[in-house]
């Protein structure tokens, strides 16, 4: 079964090892130190943080911004 587009994300901040809410402040640079990271997990991360910066009214922008948010509270950071 493929991996939704939040999961993905999920998955790669489990990886480096941050909480999910960091995926909005993660930048590039920092996502090349994170270990076993791919190039379309940059791009993920990289379009859910234009999405939601840019933008902030649309309802994909909102409904990635409350995954985002439960993730966070699911996983205790």
């Amino acid at each position: 079964m493929k991996e939704t587009f939040e999961q993905r994300l999920f998955r790669v901040c489990e990886e480096a090892g941050c909480s999910p809410v960091r995926i909005l402040t993660l930048t590039p640079e920092e996502m090349v130190m994170i270990p076993n990271i791919t190039v379309p997990d940059i791009r993920a991360i990289l379009c859910a943080q234009n999405k939601i910066l840019a933008d902030s009214g649309s309802v994909r922008a909102s409904h990635l911004r409350d995954v985002i948010m439960k993730g966070a509270k699911g996983h205790g950071r």
